[in-house]
């Protein structure tokens, strides 16, 4: 290379030697000729990886393949070098084989017939080479090694698990499947100081391997996960997954403090963009869905694992999440060589604010990204939420837990500012049983998603997750203290939304079956209230409002009537939710008419409420009603087949899930940080 000096001279312009050698290499030369101990001195340079990536890119997929016998070459002794005695050399080994490994993923998924086993690995004795791979890399997890050594393993394997958008189409995972790496992750969050350094890769990491092909075949991963018994482990993947949502809602808190109350008024999608600086406005939804490998990681834990149920409402102290080493402390890290220096862990500072637990987390993070499902993204993790929720409340052990008084928590349920109310800033959360806070949760999704592009499928859930709540509180005879009022005015202004918008959203979708469920929610208070309710006046008090609602119920019922008559899709669902309407319509059929005539005894036409209680009190004897079948049984989750659509699409979107997103960039900051 050549460039003009300022006197006009003409000056070679110096060229790094580790650009040389890059150069060599790719051009399918031999850089070891004449000096036996090329390789030994080739990763006691620094390298130049933005550089390697370059040459490597210039590249055809032709030109690769004619060449794979030197990028063989170089696999092969980076392979090496991670059991050299100089941990300089693995850190410069890891760095090496990380961009190798990321373009030639990149080269496949540009032509999917391109050769990538063959370029990166060879074809011959592919097996030894994975298994050697996967050894090495364990036993750098598990040996005292740096902080950053272990840090550019798992940035490493996260380049590896990631290269396809599909996880199930990358073949080099079925050696991590036939090798397993769960046991020497998973250590790495059983205590405090390595799990501060590592928890959210090793989290990531061992999520999107339980993923690959699990519906194919045993996947080792998932079920070493659902037998692990180790509590230090358990509530180590609980504390990481709490400290990322926990930073979130702090964030999110933050802003809402900072921003003018009438500016809320505008848009909620900014507010929650905002939390995060961007110079790109489509980067704000992607910062949003920066926990999603955390809320899949809860759901892979709490789905299989029944054992990780037990932490799940365990009192945890507030930490904050670890933040990355910078390249001062990286370069720290390795003066004077660092060789075979052992790993010197950063003392982790809990910023300890007050006792929280992984579920009181899950809730009030919940809270904040369901206020905006106008947009895909918020859309999918308010459903995965709503879906680690759904497999939640079908557990007894996670019920007792939720349901006991001595076990309770201050959630914060945040609500979003809406024409119909105000909100001047959120009040102070008294100490309850998680159930009330989920109540809450789910009472204000009701009222504040009833939208003409319905999310009929989060309804779905949500009602579900209070029939699950109803009925084990039914099974077990637990009673609360709750406003039920509450949960049964957000069913009527639901019930009235689908009578008024039922033209629209029928052309779309079908309404019928979220119809009859909050219509059975009623029914299951009508026939088992007096075995949960905490006073007997909540069962007068029940009565009342479906009587005050009466024209609710009437609509509903012409509603049904029309469709149920006429021949169409819409007949069978109609004819059940006519069916579930029976004690409903008993119920305002018995007491309207004794109420017509009390007031007409009385001279009155405005009565109270206290008065038409007391109507009611009088009337229970000549009231009759039916025994509706199965009302208190729901069909329990389950992921195949009803929901395996929705998690292959919720890995490939997220950013943190897939190689296409956020994670290829820091990979490669730290994959190419200075030593």
């Amino acid at each position: 290379m050549s460039k003009r000096h300022p006197s006009g001279t003409i000056k070679k312009a110096f060229k790094e030697k580790v650009v040389a050698i890059y150069e060599t290499i790719f051009r399918g030369e031999d850089p070891s000729a004449g000096n036996p101990n090329f390789w030994d001195e080739f990763f006691l340079l620094k390298p130049k990886v933005s550089c390697f990536e370059v040459e490597l890119l210039k590249l055809s997929a032709d030109q690769l393949e004619a060449n794979k016998i030197n990028i063989n070459l170089l696999f092969t002794k980076c392979l090496e070098m991670l059991k050299a005695e100089q941990n300089i050399k693995i850190v410069y080994a890891l760095q090496t084989m990380g961009a190798l490994t990321r373009i030639l993923y990149q080269k496949h998924c540009a032509d999917p017939n391109f050769d990538l086993i063959g370029v990166l690995v060879g074809s011959n004795d592919v097996d030894r080479t994975m298994e050697d791979l996967i050894k090495s890399l364990s036993e750098l997890i598990c040996a005292d090694f740096p902080c950053i050594t272990k840090k550019l393993v798992l940035k490493f394997l996260l380049v590896i698990v990631t290269g396809f958008e599909n996880i199930s189409s990358n073949v080099l995972l079925d050696h991590f499947m036939i090798n397993s790496m769960f046991d020497p992750l998973i250590q790495l969050l059983s205590l405090p100081e390595s799990r501060s350094q590592f928890g959210r890769d090793v989290v990531l990491l061992n999520t999107l391997l339980i993923t690959y092909k699990k519906q194919e075949a045993a996947n080792p991963y998932l079920v070493k996960l659902s037998l692990v018994d180790d509590e230090l482990v358990l509530h180590g993947y609980a504390q990481v997954i709490s400290s990322g949502l926990q930073e979130f809602c702090r964030k999110y808190i933050v802003v809402k403090q900072q921003e003018p109350q009438n500016s809320w008024l505008s848009s909620i999608t900014s507010m929650v963009g905002n939390m995060f600086v961007s110079e790109e406005a489509h980067n704000k939804m992607e910062k949003l869905k920066a926990n999603d490998s955390l809320l899949l990681a809860l759901y892979e834990a709490v789905h299989s694992s029944r054992n990780f149920v037990t932490v799940f409402a365990y009192i945890q102290p507030h930490e904050r999440p670890p933040q990355p080493p910078s390249d001062e402390e990286i370069e720290a890290d390795h003066q004077d060589d660092s060789i075979g220096a052992p790993a010197t862990p950063t003392p982790t500072v809990e910023n300890v604010t007050h006792s929280s637990s992984l579920l009181a987390t899950l809730l009030e993070y919940c809270s904040v990204i369901m206020q905006d499902v106008k947009h895909d993204v918020s859309l999918t993790s308010t459903k995965l939420s709503f879906i680690v929720l759904t497999v939640v409340t079908e557990d007894n052990y996670a019920n007792s837990l939720m349901h006991d008084p001595n076990l309770v928590f201050q959630v914060q349920i945040h609500k979003a500012v809406m024409r119909h109310r105000k909100i001047g800033g959120d009040p102070v959360v008294p100490a309850r049983p998680i159930v009330s806070a989920l109540l809450d949760l789910v009472i204000e999704f009701i009222v504040t998603h009833l939208l003409k592009k319905f999310p009929v499928d989060l309804y779905e859930l949500a009602l579900g997750i209070i029939v699950r709540l109803i009925c084990y509180q039914k099974r077990c005879k637990v009673r609360i203290n709750y406003q039920w009022r509450d949960l049964w005015h957000a069913l009527f202004s639901l019930l009235k939304f689908l009578q008024s918008a039922e033209g629209q959203l029928l052309k779309k979708l079908n309404i019928f079956p979220v119809a009859q469920q909050a219509i059975n929610i009623f029914n299951l208070f009508i026939t088992y209230g007096d075995t949960f309710l905490s006073v007997e006046s909540l069962y007068d008090d029940l009565y009342y409002e479906i009587i005050r609602n009466k024209s609710v119920f009437d609509n509903i019922y012409s509603m049904v009537l029309r469709y149920s008559s006429s021949e169409g899709d819409n007949k069978e669902y109609s004819l059940r939710l006519m069916t579930s309407l029976n004690n409903i319509r008993s119920i305002i059929g018995h007491f309207t008419p004794k109420v017509d005539t009390w007031l007409a005894t009385q001279s009155l036409s405005t009565p109270t409420e206290a008065q038409i209680l007391e109507v009611v009190r009088n009337g229970y004897e000549s009231l009759t009603l039916k025994l509706v079948d199965n009302l208190d049984q729901f069909q329990r989750y389950t992921e195949t087949p009803n929901h395996n659509a929705f998690f292959a699409a919720f890995i490939s979107i997220s950013p943190d899930l897939n190689s296409r997103g956020e994670l290829n960039s820091n990979s490669s900051r730290n994959l190419s940080a200075p030593v």
